[in-house]
């Protein structure tokens, strides 16, 4: 059931392989001592327990310091006789050119120990410690030894036997000397030698090559690729000629930048009986025939595609998006590393240029599809002349704040006869959808809308109305570019089946409520193209933990990231640009001290879907300490505050729209987790509910808006005033 192997698994033949005297040698480690900066720190070692290493017996005097070691004698004695067998073994009978690697570790398995022994919370850590049978098996967390030796009694006899091969009872003795013996073998080969072998005369951290991205994911460079690009403005029919070839092959993926349009296509397929499936951060959902196998084709998000998988085609739709700051990096690594006979990219005219050069750099081949508009877009000569008066059934109003939407809505419903439905960023995706289908229908008379409609949602617009040119960019207000207003103006006179009775396309309009803005919007319209001149990027989560052997052991995974985002700016060439990091810091800054979860993990968890709200930090805070311990939980056990997920709540003011977008936000996140850890976080049923009511309830207090919620301070949770 557990070979012998196991125990062995990380040893250091295994790692090394036909490494020999010559070969260490040529990474300059013990020419000169330019190695010894890798050594681990020894907090708790003296002077003489450093230069005498065959002592077993350890310097903590009872009088001063009571601890397990010091008031139990079997422990003691074990602990004596287990250190000296892994001396023995491992120190003593090593060969020459291993030696040194194996001291520094035998003085660190010391160091752990003092420092754990030494701890006065060490009976509470010993208490809420639980072994795992993989953490017995294979021990990969040296922070435990102390209350992983003290409760070896957890695991059964009969499974000691299995892990050590023995026929008959395994003593405590054994179980000390296994235990130990595979935390030392964990602390060389997974702290020690990778700290010391990668330090040599070379200054540099890294080994990888930062300066070419497209050589970050070799397997997709073995193949030749046809990269076809599908070009032009908006409602020119791009998406729909990339989505025909995708329902034609064996094997695809549609990677959108919403899940909304993720959806969008799933259920466009479903309705036209092909089968497909949906992958989204949030949303998993398996296309499983009577054989109980997968669809080939599958519809989701961007983030989510994976490129270690075998394609027919991949789409990938807005490709401009590419030189997007905050997520741009994943349209740019699944363009360069997408494993594709054929990468059809959809957006707008560009990224051609940018394109271009990338193929070159990949050695791919380029095909390029140039579309018109289906429709014409005509740009207003005058602005609103009575205000929100003039504006008229079938209407899109754009504002780019939460608080300036609702604003527009309680003013225009109060001035005019209109009814207004609303779409911005944070809404739930469900909520937007059900506000689009409310305009689309009639039901309501005008849109009021972010930026958010620049991408997905298929709206009936007939006219778009600016209310101004410029967006908060974090810092400060600047200029929207033309490319921002054209995407956004060309959502006016879409595209659709019932074309006019005289078979003319449809026109769209633009205009503003302002003079000014209309002449800002107008020259936007017609502004030349403004080309990309850089695709944002960022290494993988493998290339980063590759990269985090190079440093030193306890380096945090926010130093890690500072440092790759400076290594690759100063190395790359000025076609990549490093993406903003501030999403992922705010993730990091809150997990990168919790010490039981892997760096990989970190890794992972930075990407989570993480709003810049103190509930839902504080969420997530307790989601990462349900990984570092193990536990296995469902949302209703948190004690969020589920209590406002009452209707009596939708007509008063108690709590606020972005109370319950908080909350929304707590729920996707504990799905998005849920599709990652599912031994972690269970019952999605449950939480499924709970998402539904919630988005109801955000629902109808945008219907029933009688103030605007936005004007007030920032809120604050009653769960965190508890907290405090």
């Amino acid at each position: 059931m557990f070979p012998n192997m196991l125990r062995h698994r990380f040893h250091y033949r295994y790692i090394f392989g036909a490494l020999n005297r010559r070969t260490i040698s040529s990474y300059g480690l013990f020419e000169n001592n330019q190695w010894l900066i890798r050594k681990p720190q020894l907090k708790y070692l003296n002077a003489k327990e450093r230069k005498n290493l065959d002592t077993f017996k350890l310097n903590i005097d009872p009088e001063k310091r009571k601890c397990i070691y010091t008031t139990d004698k079997e422990f003691k004695k074990n602990l004596e006789n287990a250190l000296a067998h892994v001396y023995s073994t491992q120190i003593e009978n090593s060969a020459p050119d291993q030696v040194e690697f194996r001291k520094v570790a035998w003085l660190r398995l010391k160091d752990m120990l003092y420092n754990q022994l030494l701890d006065k919370n060490l009976p509470a850590k010993i208490n809420g410690y639980d072994p795992g049978l993989m953490e017995t098996i294979s021990p990969t967390q040296p922070q435990h030894i102390i209350p992983h030796l003290v409760k070896m009694n957890k695991i059964d006899q009969l499974i000691w036997k299995k892990i050590t091969g023995k026929t008959e009872g395994v003593t405590k003795y054994e179980q000390f000397q296994y235990l130990l013996s595979s935390y030392y073998d964990c602390i060389l080969n997974q702290e020690i030698i990778p700290s010391m072998l990668n330090t040599g005369t070379d200054d540099s951290v890294h080994s990888v090559d930062f300066s070419n991205p497209a050589e970050w994911f070799p397997e997709a460079r073995k193949i030749r690729r046809h990269i076809i690009m599908h070009v032009g403005p908006t409602n020119s029919g791009k998406t729909f000629r990339s989505l025909q070839k995708l329902k034609a092959a064996d094997r695809g993926y549609y990677a959108g930048p919403l899940r909304l349009l993720a959806r969008e296509v799933y259920e466009k397929f479903k309705h036209e009986n092909v089968r497909c499936n949906l992958l989204t951060g949030e949303e998993v959902i398996k296309d499983l025939d009577e054989m109980g196998n997968e669809a080939n084709l599958t519809s989701g998000t961007i983030e989510m595609i994976p490129l270690n998988q075998n394609f027919d085609v991949v789409v990938l739709d807005e490709i401009q998006m590419m030189a997007d700051l905050d997520r741009g990096w994943a349209w740019t690594n699944a363009l360069l590393g997408a494993k594709a006979k054929e990468v059809h990219c959809c957006g707008e005219a560009s990224t051609i240029p940018l394109i271009k050069k990338i193929v070159e750099m990949t050695g791919d081949k380029l095909t390029i599809n140039e579309y018109e508009r289906m429709g014409k877009l005509v740009v207003e000569e005058e602005a609103l002349t009575k205000g929100y008066h003039s504006l008229k059934k079938g209407d899109c109003v754009v504002a780019f704040s939460k608080k300036a939407i609702l604003d527009l809505k309680l003013e225009i419903e109060k001035k005019t006869e209109l009814k207004a439905a609303v779409i911005y960023g944070s809404l739930p995706p469900e909520t937007r959808v059900k506000q689009a289908n409310l305009f689309n229908s009639g039901e309501f008379d005008i849109l009021i809308a972010s930026d958010a409609i620049g991408m997905g949602l298929n709206l009936s617009i007939d006219r778009v109305v600016f209310t101004t040119s410029k967006k908060f960019d974090g810092r400060d207000m600047v200029d929207m570019t033309s490319s921002a207003i054209k995407q956004i103006g060309g959502r006016a006179g879409r595209f659709k089946q019932n074309i006019h009775d005289n078979g003319e396309l449809p026109v769209g309009y633009i205009t503003a409520v302002k003079p000014n803005v209309l002449k800002a919007v107008r020259e936007a319209i017609n502004a030349p193209i403004e080309y990309l001149t850089s695709a944002t990027t960022w290494p993988t989560d493998e290339i980063c933990t590759h990269v985090m052997t190079r440093f030193m052991p306890g380096t945090t995974c926010k130093t890690l990231l500072e440092t790759i985002a400076a290594d690759i700016e100063q190395s790359s060439n000025k076609l990549f640009q490093i993406c903003d990091l501030k999403a992922r810091m705010s993730a990091i800054e809150i997990i990168d001290s919790m010490e039981d979860i892997t760096f990989s993990d970190k890794l992972r968890l930075s990407n989570a879907p993480l709003k810049d709200f103190p509930l839902v930090k504080a969420a997530f805070k307790k989601f990462c300490d349900t990984i570092a311990r193990g536990h296995t939980r469902g949302l209703l056990s948190y004690r969020f505050p589920f209590d406002i997920l009452n209707l009596k709540y939708i007509y008063t003011e108690k709590h606020g729209l972005e109370e319950y977008e908080a909350l929304y936000n707590i729920i996707m996140l504990f799905f998005w987790l849920s599709n990652r850890y599912p031994n972690y976080f269970i019952d999605q049923e449950s939480a499924s509910e709970l998402k539904n009511f919630c988005e109801m309830i955000i629902f109808e207090k945008i219907d029933h808006l009688k103030r605007n919620p936005y004007i007030r301070k920032k809120f604050i949770s009653p769960y965190l005033k508890r907290r405090r």
